[in-house]
């Protein structure tokens, strides 16, 4: 078999961030189950030989654009914080966190069957390291608001994420009630209940 063409880190970075980005179109349009690995090629100008030297599997490109997004939306609630290190910091970007999960239901809601279908792709080792990178991300999230916890941290984890997955009943809400406006109520009434200021 030919080698195929040499690529310098540069353009290999380059070719890898054309390919999260179709990526996140085409798993907006499509799905992750009828994206397949050709067209995303195609798109990018690429043979799929290329696309076999940056990624071992599609389901590794998935989690790349999955881990990219979830990076750029860190940066975005942490930037809320620092900015306003205190517990209404946080409620705002809990409700920013909120809204940015509403641009992108096909990465966060676990109960479609094309989300099921990427998700159990995925190798145990994996599954572990998005836990606990959730965990740490929270640690981290309540540090930097200068918060200490009133309860368990595994509370807040899961009061946090409980309240965060009522974006998948927002349908349901908004046939009576602004989603958002409910939203927020909800998270400035929990906020004083998990969390102090230092």
């Amino acid at each position: 078999m030919p080698a195929g063409p040499v690529l310098s880190g540069i353009e290999r970075e380059k070719i890898k961030n054309r390919l999260q980005e179709l990526c996140t179109s085409h798993w907006i349009t499509k799905g992750y189950k009828k994206t397949s690995i050709k067209e995303l090629c195609g798109d990018a100008g690429i043979s799929v030989g290329t696309f076999y030297t940056l990624y071992p599997a599609k389901e590794d490109l998935f989690f790349a654009t999955v881990d990219t997004i979830q990076r750029s939306l860190e940066e975005q609630v942490f930037t809320i914080v620092r900015n306003a290190p205190t517990m209404d910091g946080f409620a705002s970007a809990i409700k920013t966190l909120a809204r940015e999960f509403d641009k992108m239901p096909f990465l966060y809601d676990a109960n479609t069957p094309d989300f099921l279908s990427f998700i159990t792709k995925l190798s145990e080792e994996t599954m572990e390291k998005l836990k606990s990178d959730r965990i740490d991300f929270l640690r981290k999230f309540i540090r930097a608001a200068n918060l200490e916890l009133l309860v368990s941290e595994r509370k807040a984890h899961g009061a946090l994420n409980a309240l965060l997955a009522t974006i998948y009943a927002k349908e349901t809400i908004s046939v009576a009630y602004d989603y958002f406006m409910v939203f927020d109520f909800m998270v400035d009434g929990l906020i004083p209940n998990i969390f102090k200021e230092r």
